[in-house]
């Protein structure tokens, strides 16, 4: 089989953004919420302001950090201090399943170190440990309970933020619509698959550095070196590549708006919506995802790969998925889309195969992140949507329906859609080298961009070459 995959020629053809911003009239116009009385319960506050010294979009620490201790049995019972009755059910729930141990992170630690690295560590200001772990255990305990619907900013916040930072906040995104789909299937995907790596994104997220680093192999993320710098160049990534040139540790970092957004949902948090932990994690993957030009007020980005002003194209969300899981993944397109954005074909795959590759990732263990997309009866697109398989069953009849996590349904459990429904909306799936069938040939025209590239370093070595000798001789 030929061409299975085809990414879109970024200047040329249609390139699908997944979740694209609905229609304006379909904002609904909610009330302004107030503050969450359990949350102010926790802190104790007398009143916003006590508890909020500011909503800008910058960030302190709140606090001097504690005598950290070594002893997990100490650790464990100093969370549990921490938490009210229903957060140590499922703080024990994740004991006896065994989830406080699992290391499966990039530096080695645990849940549990991460967890306490929490409440021994400062926060940023206007963030608070209390409900940090509260969010992160929940997270852990359900994963699907992630969401990316955003919440609304009350007025009164709004116009603070834009008093203390010289930026009005539009309307719209008093109460915006997201799009941030892609991240909170990989917020989910972490939660599910890597409990290590949650907990120690939402520790580093929410304290001193505001960042959190991944030290990768370059070949979990390109071919050969040369892609793998074209790569972080063009993503403008910040980065630290090793002296062999085969490790990079790549820094993953909120913009700073996000901030403002966690403060909010720390005290206007309504239920359904994203909590203060998914606000980061999600703005730090589109932040990283988009070039680093992801705006968290108003859920928009610019970036070089992308037209649209929201959401994230398959090739974005690949690379991201890539670095985060520390997996080689093919960004897979299904849909053969003309310049209209209708659906002309399917590249040269069977609905057979898709299921193949989706099902061959999940024996391998790997949830599979896939883009969807809305037609019209024109066979037009206008719109998509990412949703997580997690696992696949057959009924009785024999008739197969794949289970899945959509993280704007509302629904806090595992829903099933029927492969007949959904494998011939299926756009992009990101899969793995070793769940691709041996036939499979992955075109990638984008690599057209890394020959141009190396033009460019080439010309620039001769630059610099030029200047040093322009320079020697002057001297």
């Amino acid at each position: 089989m030929q061409n299975i995959s085809k990414v879109s020629n970024i200047n040329n053809n249609y390139y699908i953004s997944a979740d694209n911003r609905l229609a304006e009239s379909n904002i609904s116009n909610q009330p302004v919420s107030m503050p969450d009385s359990e949350h102010l319960k926790s802190v104790n506050a007398e009143n916003l302001k006590a508890y909020h010294p500011s909503f800008t979009a910058f960030w302190n620490l709140g606090r001097q950090e504690v005598q950290p201790v070594a002893d997990s049995k100490l650790q464990f019972d100093i969370i549990k201090s921490k938490l009210d009755k229903k957060t140590v059910k499922q703080l024990e729930s994740l004991q006896k399943k065994g989830i406080l141990e699992n290391h499966d992170s990039n530096d080695n630690s645990t849940v549990l170190q991460n967890l306490y690295k929490i409440v021994s560590k400062p926060r940023i200001q206007g963030l608070n440990e209390k409900i940090i772990l509260t969010e992160v255990i929940k997270a852990l305990d359900n994963p699907y309970a992630i969401t990316q619907k955003f919440g609304d900013i009350p007025d009164s916040v709004a116009d603070e933020i834009t008093k203390e930072t010289g930026e009005k906040v539009p309307e719209f995104a008093k109460n915006v619509v997201s799009s941030s789909c892609v991240a909170a299937s990989m917020e989910f995907n972490l939660a599910d698959r890597k409990p290590a790596e949650f907990a120690r994104f939402a520790a580093d997220l929410t304290g001193e550095n505001y960042s959190v680093d991944k030290h990768i192999k370059v070949s979990d993320f390109s071919e050969n070196f040369l892609e793998g710098i074209w790569k972080l160049r063009e993503f403008n990534t910040i980065n630290k590549l090793s002296k062999n040139g085969k490790e990079v540790t790549v820094k993953l970092q909120p913009d700073r708006n996000a901030i403002v957004r966690a403060r909010v949902q720390t005290s206007y948090k309504d239920p359904g919506e994203r909590s203060c932990i998914d606000v980061l994690i999600q703005s730090a993957i589109l932040n990283f995802a988009s070039q680093n030009t992801y705006n968290s007020i108003t859920d928009e980005r610019t970036g070089k790969f992308n037209p649209d002003k929201t959401g994230l194209t398959d090739f974005e969300k690949n690379f991201a998925e890539q670095v985060i899981f520390e997996t080689p993944k093919y960004s897979v397109v299904y849909q053969n889309l003309d310049e209209n954005g209708i659906l002309r074909e399917y590249n040269n795959n069977t609905r057979e195969e898709t299921k193949q590759h989706i099902l061959k990732s999940l024996k391998l263990g790997q949830n599979v992140i896939i883009g969807y997309t809305h037609l019209d009866a024109d066979k037009r697109v206008n719109g998509g949507h990412e949703i997580t398989i997690v696992g696949y069953e057959t009924d009785k009849d024999g008739k197969g329906s794949f289970l899945c996590n959509d993280t704007d349904d509302g629904v806090d459990d595992v829903i099933k859609i029927s492969e007949e429904k959904l494998l011939p909306l299926i756009h992009h799936a990101g899969i793995s080298k070793e769940a691709l069938n041996a036939d499979d040939v992955v075109v990638i025209p984008w690599r057209e961009y890394v020959d141009d590239f190396q033009k460019i370093l080439s010309e620039e070595k001769q630059q610099t070459k030029n200047e040093t000798k322009y320079s020697s001789t002057a001297a």
